[in-house]
C-alpha cells in the first residue's frame, strides 16, 4: 500500500484558488467519506484551513490515487478552470508524503516557521477522519506518528519560542521592561491588523486597562468592544497619554502622531512616571527625539525588526535539528510499514506459539489441582512469558531487516519451519493483534 497527499497551499496559490476548492473544516468528516468512497482509496484525511487544502490517502496504486484525488478535487470546474487549477496542485507519495505530512505538523511548511496552531489543525482533520470510518490501519499509525513528531519537535527545539511576529515581540519587549503588563495601563494607537494583534497577545498577558484610539473613532469602538476596552478619539490623545504607562503605535499616519514637545508638555503632568513607548509603524507614529525626554523609552520598528530576524535566524537553526528528528522518524515509519508485509507471518507464528502455551497449560493444571488462585496465575503468566520470549528474538531480528531481502526470506523459512499457515493480506488486516504495531517498532 503507498501513502499519498495532493494539496495546494497560500505559498504557490492565490487565496481566490484556496476559496474555490476548500470546505470549512466542520465538513472534513463528510468530504473524507465522500472522497474515500469515490477515489476507491483504503483511507483518507482531508485536512482544510485559511492557508492550505490537502487530501491524504493510503491506495494501491500511487499514480492511480494521485490521479483519481484530482480528478475528485476538481470534478464540476470548466476544463480551462480545472487546467489552470490542476497546475497549482503537489502530489507527493510514499516515503515524500509521509515527510510532508510530519514536516507541516512541526511548523516547517507553514507560512510562519515553527508556528504551532497547524497541528491542532491536523489532529481535528484526523479525529474527522476516524468519525466517519474514512481511517484505515496505515492512516491511523502515520497520522498518530506525525501528531507525536510535532511535540517532540517543539519540546526538543523549542522552535515556536522565538517569535518573528511584529506584536508579540513589542509586547514582550513591554514585558521586559517594565517587569510585566498585567497592571498596568495601555495605550494602543491604531486599530488596524497590527493592533489587533498586539491587543490578543496584551490580552495573553492579563492586561485589563486599554485604551484604542484612532482617528476613526467607529473603528476604535468595534476593536476595544471585542475585550472590553474603553475608545478614545485621536483628539484627546493627550488625557490618554497622561496616564498611560505603555504605548503601542501602529497606524497609516504620513507624518508623527506624537511629537516631541507635545509629548515633553505631557511628562511635565506625569509627575516624572516613566513612559514606554513601541513604535510598530512606517511610517514612524512617534518622533525618535522623544528619547531625548527625561522618564520616556522608545523602540521603534528597526529595533522590532531586528529582533525579528535573530529570531528568524533562530527558527531555521532549530528546523535543521528538526530536520533531523524527522529524518529518524520518516525511516522509522517505513520500516514499521514494509514489516506489514510479513505482519501475517508473525501474527501467525505468535498465534501458534499462544495455542501450544494454552493446550500445555490445560494438561498441567489438570494435574496440579492443588493450586491456590495466585498460584495458578503465576503459572499462566511463565507459560506466556517463556511462548513469547521464544519467538521474541526471530520476530526482532526480522523487523530490524524489514524491506530486504533477507527479512522476505527470514518469513519464507519461519512459515516452513514453524509450519505456519499466515492469513492472507486483506483478511488479516482486522484479525492482527492490537499490539502489532508495537511488536514492529
Amino acid at each position: 500500500m503507498h501513502t499519498i497527499v495532493v494539496g495546494l497551499n497560500i505559498k504557490r496559490a492565490s487565496i481566490e484558488a484556496l476559496e474555490r476548492l476548500s470546505v470549512h473544516h466542520s465538513g472534513n468528516a463528510q468530504r473524507a467519506r465522500d472522497l474515500k468512497a469515490a477515489a476507491g482509496l483504503a483511507g483518507v484525511v482531508v485536512l482544510s484551513t485559511c492557508n492550505r487544502l490537502e487530501l491524504y490517502g493510503v491506495c494501491e496504486s500511487a499514480d492511480e490515487g494521485i490521479a483519481r484525488l484530482c480528478d475528485c478535487l476538481l470534478d464540476g470546474e470548466s476544463a480551462a478552470t480545472a487546467e489552470e487549477l490542476r497546475s497549482l496542485l503537489y502530489a507527493y507519495d510514499d516515503e515524500r508524503a509521509v515527510r510532508h505530512l510530519f514536516e507541516v505538523v512541526c511548523g516547517l511548511d507553514s507560512l510562519i516557521m515553527g508556528e504551532s496552531e497547524i497541528a491542532g489543525q491536523v489532529s481535528r482533520a484526523y479525529q474527522a477522519a476516524c468519525s466517519a470510518g474514512a481511517a484505515d490501519k496505515i492512516i491511523n499509525v502515520w497520522f498518530q506518528r506525525a501528531l507525536s513528531v510535532g511535540k517532540k519537535v517543539r519540546t526538543q527545539t523549542r522552535i515556536g519560542r522565538y517569535s518573528t511576529s511584529i506584536g508579540r515581540i513589542a509586547v514582550d519587549l513591554a514585558v521586559r521592561e517594565l517587569g510585566g503588563v498585567k497592571d498596568k495601563r495601555v495605550l494602543i494607537l491604531g486599530a488596524g491588523e497590527m493592533s489587533e494583534l498586539t491587543m490578543k497577545y496584551l490580552v495573553a498577558q492579563g492586561v485589563s486597562v486599554a485604551m484604542v484610539s484612532n482617528r476613526s473613532l467607529g473603528k476604535a469602538q468595534q476593536l476595544a468592544e471585542q475585550y472590553g476596552f474603553d475608545a478614545c478619539p485621536l483628539s484627546e490623545m493627550e488625557r490618554c497619554l497622561e496616564v498611560a504607562d505603555v504605548v503601542f503605535s501602529a497606524t497609516a499616519a504620513k507624518g508623527f502622531l506624537v511629537e516631541r514637545n507635545q509629548l515633553a508638555d505631557v511628562m511635565e503632568r506625569r509627575a516624572q512616571r516613566p513612559l514606554l513607548c513601541i513604535d510598530m509603524a512606517l511610517p514612524r507614529d512617534i518622533d525618535p527625539a522623544v528619547r531625548s525626554i527625561p522618564h520616556v523609552s522608545c523602540y521603534d520598528i528597526n529595533e522590532l525588526r531586528d529582533v525579528a530576524d535573530r529570531h528568524q535566524a533562530e527558527r531555521v537553526r532549530a528546523a535543521r535539528k528538526a530536520s533531523q528528528i524527522i529524518d529518524e522518524a520518516v525511516a522509522d515509519f517505513a520500516r514499521w510499514q514494509n514489516s506489514l508485509a510479513y505482519a501475517p507471518t508473525i501474527d501467525a507464528l505468535y498465534r501458534k506459539a499462544d495455542r501450544i502455551k494454552a493446550d500445555k497449560l490445560k494438561r498441567a493444571m489438570s494435574k496440579l489441582s492443588d493450586l491456590t488462585p495466585a498460584q495458578k496465575q503465576t503459572v499462566q503468566c511463565l507459560a506466556t512469558s517463556i511462548a513469547h520470549q521464544l519467538v521474541h528474538d526471530p520476530v526482532s531480528r526480522m523487523n530490524a531487516l524489514a524491506g530486504t531481502e533477507k527479512s522476505r526470506a527470514y518469513a519464507a523459512m519461519l512459515q516452513e519451519l514453524f509450519r505456519l499457515q499466515p492469513e492472507t493480506a486483506s483478511s488479516s488486516a482486522s484479525a492482527m493483534r492490537d499490539d502489532a504495531e508495537e511488536r514492529a517498532s
